[in-house]
């Protein structure tokens, strides 16, 4: 007598449709999410995991669809992805930041795939779902760190770089005008001996903020040493800079202008600790792309910030 598998694909419908005991009871001791549905979307069963994962019990589950559970967007959703699966019959797998019926946002992965009746007729899906929120939480840390200087929040260096390539690429076309303005800090060695190298974070910090807030303009911040930072700049300007016109010197003028304010601002606001304030000053060199390579721009305004500290420094040169 030919032996027959009671699992076999085409009987997985009746399989999935029956209550059956040991079905369940395998799928409950899996860690994982599972659940299945009809090829109408309605739900034929879940693991304990599943209904710990949605907060709904299989009771509340089994028998309705999505748009009988959530809200109709979230719905929507799922039920696109379900018919693509069903248009194209095999194994899906995407991810997806979801909320659950608790208000938690998690960031899930969905391995789905589909199953047929008896007729080889698509009939259905079983879906495993993995939380990833802690992966993509250490992921975007990571980028984080790649991307972003951890004491100031601007731009590290290397990434800097590949932007500043970028506005290159775009001033060399013709498409913008472009400009450096390079920044450091005044006798910071002196600040770090004689306070201590937290205070020397914290004016990194306090200078960082007054970039922050001295304008509105199109102004890319790179750290790019250890006082030194990089401002890329390029036009159109904000309505904030009086000067409109597209000629490169009155473009030089507004990153003056830029400059000068940071300047300003920087000398006339010390940082206060507890029984002294902390003055600080900054020079400046500025730069405007005038068919030079980036690295030409670059040392042009590094030559003119140290003409700025030789001539006295708390100065813009440029």
């Amino acid at each position: 007598m030919a032996l027959t598998n009671p699992l076999a694909p085409h009987d997985l419908l009746v399989f999935f449709s029956a209550d059956n005991p040991l079905l369940q009871f395998t799928i409950d001791t899996l860690p994982v999410p599972i659940f299945y549905k009809d090829v109408n979307g309605v739900y034929l069963g879940c693991n304990r995991a599943f209904e710990d994962f949605i907060k709904i019990s299989r009771q509340q589950l089994v028998g309705f669809s999505v748009y009988q559970l959530f809200d109709k967007a979230l719905a929507d959703s799922y039920q696109q992805a379900d018919q693509a699966l069903f248009d194209n019959p095999g194994v899906q797998i995407y991810e997806k930041e979801i909320r659950t019926n608790s208000g938690d946002i998690v960031f899930v992965k969905f391995h789905k795939t589909s199953f047929f009746d008896a007729e080889g007729n698509v009939a259905g899906l079983i879906g495993v779902i993995f939380d990833v929120t802690e992966q993509k939480a250490l992921e975007a840390k990571l980028t984080q760190h790649a991307t972003f200087d951890d004491l100031t929040g601007f731009y590290n260096r290397r990434e800097g770089a590949a932007i500043a390539v970028e506005n290159m690429v775009l001033a060399v076309n013709g498409e913008i005008e472009f400009g450096v303005i390079m920044l450091d800090v005044d006798h910071f060695k002196r600040v770090n001996d004689q306070f201590g190298h937290g205070v020397g974070d914290l004016a990194l910090q306090h200078i960082a903020a007054i970039i922050k807030q001295s304008n509105s303009l199109e102004t890319t911040v790179i750290r790019w040493g250890g006082e030194e930072f990089l401002l890329l700049i390029k036009a159109p300007l904000s309505d904030t800079v009086a000067s409109r016109s597209n000629d490169e010197h009155d473009f030089k003028h507004d990153m003056l202008v830029i400059a000068n304010d940071i300047r300003e601002a920087v000398a006339s606001t010390p940082i206060k600790l507890d029984s002294q304030l902390v003055h600080l000053s900054i020079s400046c060199g500025v730069s405007c792309y005038t068919k030079q390579s980036l690295r030409a721009l670059i040392n042009e305004a590094d030559e003119l910030l140290y003409q700025a500290k030789n001539n006295g420094r708390n100065q813009v040169c440029g």
